[in-house]
């Protein structure tokens, strides 16, 4: 998503190198005392991944600290999870860190904003990493955009995503289908619809520009309306039922044609159905 980086401008961590200490200290802190950050949006960290940056660290050492934040005698990672990670792969006891202070909106936006700015997250974590920090600091979609640096436009449109099928998120998450055929999708108003369509597209490795064209023709295809039976009907074929002791569909038209389906499961019944109608003995 080459947006992203166009849009949210330099990294969250090179903005942080870059400030004044002020209150905030850069230390070297036990790797056994810093904890995930509670509101971090990615939920998955590849174990080949983080060995590749363990083995960078392992030769280059660690370029950038993890920046923390203190709270009830505990350091919590803001940004730098994955390095420390890999630290605990490398069995470091320390490693440096700035120590910042932030509010917990501030700890989400800016850990929603590093992963992005990674290409980190799948379209859905950005979108619950969105909805968490709308829900918890009580902004509107424009103050929130604004505090991401994200077009509003951008947001919405993350946003919509959560409104799509279970099975259809999941597929997002692993990869199975990108944002763009996620986006596609949701001009289906019927999730059977939108089910079909997306297994498709994962089937068939549609592009996106393909999956929007199978949702135009989903779209327009025509759809046979449910018609509530008569109730006369019902109540007649009821009847029959009862009287036959099998079951019996009366199909009926405007126009007074129609026909009497009689069902049987064996030849004996037959016979006996055949006796009662033609009132054989």
């Amino acid at each position: 998503m080459q947006m992203k980086r166009k849009v949210l401008g330099k990294g969250i961590a090179a903005i942080i190198a870059n400030e004044p200490l002020g209150k905030n200290k850069l230390v070297d802190l036990d790797v056994d005392s810093i904890h995930p950050n509670p509101y971090q949006p990615r939920k998955a960290f590849p174990k080949n991944s983080l060995q590749q940056l363990a083995d960078s660290m392992k030769e280059d050492g660690i370029i950038q600290p993890v920046v923390v934040f203190k709270q009830d005698g505990k350091y919590f990672l803001v940004v730098g999870e994955r390095r420390w990670r890999a630290a605990q792969l490398l069995r470091w006891e320390k490693i440096p860190a700035l120590v910042k202070e932030f509010s917990d909106n501030e700890v989400m936006a800016k850990a929603l904003i590093e992963n992005i700015q990674r290409e980190a997250l799948n379209a859905i974590e950005i979108a619950e990493g969105i909805e968490a920090l709308i829900s918890r600091s009580g902004e509107g979609q424009q103050e929130t955009a604004e505090r991401l640096g994200m077009n509003r436009a951008t947001l919405a449109n993350f946003l919509r995503l959560l409104k799509l099928p279970a099975a259809i998120k999941e597929a997002v998450i692993q990869g199975k289908l990108d944002q763009g055929h996620a986006r596609a999708l949701l001009a289906l108003k019927n999730e059977g619809d939108m089910l079909a369509a997306a297994a498709q597209i994962i089937r068939k490795q549609l592009s996106v520009r393909e999956a929007e064209a199978l949702v135009k023709r989903t779209d327009r295809a025509p759809r046979k309306e449910k018609v509530e039976p008569d109730p006369d009907i019902v109540k007649m074929e009821n009847r029959l039922t009862r009287s036959l002791a099998t079951k019996v569909k009366l199909v009926y038209a405007g126009s007074g044609k129609g026909r009497v389906e009689v069902f049987f499961d064996s030849l004996d019944e037959f016979e006996r159905l055949y006796a009662i109608l033609s009132r054989e003995k």
